[in-house]
């Protein structure tokens, strides 16, 4: 009788923990309005959250970290997350005790960012002795 013998894949030499964002058509990832945006988008005009429609924050807390106002990330899970910083997100509730055990930012310390209305999770609070704090909120949690 003929053996058959499969191969299993190979396992990926390391787990990919952060993704470089080029900009999705040529958006550079940075705040504000980028050549060819179709819709003029008032600098200060707020975003909610898309599950209960609770202002979060506005486009004017918008600040980049190493350079960037959008990144892409995995979490330990596999579970990727495009995020965008924000100095400040009014209708956030921080959750959690701060860690800095798979951080995504050296020097920082993260604790999770919730809706204050509806308690969706939104992102995280990302905090430093050193540098001033910033909220990464998962770019499709918002409207």
């Amino acid at each position: 009788m003929p053996t058959i013998t499969t191969q299993t894949p190979a396992e990926p030499p390391a787990l990919l923990l952060r993704i470089d964002l080029p900009g999705r058509n040529g958006r550079s990832g940075r705040p504000g309005k980028e050549p060819g945006d179709e819709r003029a988008v008032e600098k200060d005009a707020p975003l909610l959250c898309a599950h209960c429609s609770a202002p979060v924050t506005s486009r004017d807390q918008a600040i980049e970290i190493n350079g960037r106002h959008e990144h892409a990330f995995f979490n330990p899970a596999g579970i990727a997350y495009e995020i965008r910083c924000f100095r400040r997100a009014p209708g956030c509730l921080i959750q959690g005790d701060p860690t800095d055990e798979f951080t995504w930012f050296a020097g920082y310390r993260w604790q999770f960012s919730l809706c204050s209305t509806c308690l969706t999770h939104l992102g995280w609070f990302f905090s430093s002795l050193e540098r001033p704090p910033f909220y990464g909120l998962i770019s499709n949690r918002l409207i």
